[in-house]
């Protein structure tokens, strides 16, 4: 998707000389054709982020209006939202702030759900390690949805929940599926972007909700979407 500087003016909240200071002294990504600049929408995103520039809601609405199938995660956890100050002491408590936020079907018995995490986790804690935990990654939350949604909760203390790195956790992407498929594909793309070292620096300093999902769809626009029924992603050339 290609931009004009109206369209860098508009959404970023500049002006048109602050565009042009940008161009001349923070290299900010762009061609020029019969007089006029042109800005690669990725590029930019990438740009932003490096250079620390604020990112207004409208920057990432402009990405939304487009049809990306490969911003299968970014649209996910768009659906699921970014929550911050989650309250907890214990696991279970938690988990139960977390449920409370989920965006469940009308008629869904959030205590049945609770009880169902808070099960699972005691038999096989879900913390990977690092200040991370992905409820529930060998046993999927599979409702009746219609697309998968990601939930990322920024916990207000950290939590002990058993990883094997010892380290408690504050970050908990929370899963929801229509299917086991849909689980393990959407499953492999945020391990794969989880490897990414500047989206672990946003989540390690509960970066705001535009930095991460900006950050998150940048990574996926290098991902092939070449998922198999064994839910792989394959990095494109």
């Amino acid at each position: 998707m290609e931009l004009t500087t109206n369209d860098i003016v508009r959404i970023f909240e500049v002006s048109e000389q602050t565009v042009n200071r940008w161009i001349d002294k923070k290299d900010m990504p762009c061609v020029r054709a019969n007089e006029q600049y042109r800005f690669n929408y990725i590029e930019l995103l990438d740009w932003a982020l490096r250079k620390n520039v604020r990112l207004t809601p409208e920057v990432l609405a402009v990405g939304d209006r487009e049809n990306h199938d490969s911003s299968v995660l970014y649209q996910a956890i768009k659906d699921g939202d970014v929550h911050y100050d989650i309250p907890g002491e214990t696991r279970e408590e938690v988990l139960k702030a977390i449920v409370d936020v989920l965006p469940l079907p009308p008629g869904m018995n959030k205590t049945s759900l609770w009880q169902m995490l808070v099960a699972r986790e005691k038999m096989m804690p879900t913390a990977l390690g690092n200040g991370i935990a992905i409820p529930h990654v060998r046993n999927p939350v599979v409702l009746h949805v219609d697309h998968p949604s990601i939930s990322l909760c920024f916990l207000k203390k950290p939590v002990d929940f058993k990883a094997l790195d010892g380290k408690p956790v504050f970050i908990v992407f929370t899963i929801l599926s229509p299917s086991v498929k849909k689980h393990l594909g959407i499953l492999s793309r945020l391990a794969f972007c989880l490897q990414n070292a500047r989206l672990q620096e946003y989540l390690h300093r509960k970066a705001p909700r535009e930095q991460i999902l900006a950050e998150i769809r940048v990574i996926e626009s290098g991902i092939s979407t070449t998922s198999g029924d064994n839910g792989k992603e394959t990095s494109g050339p």
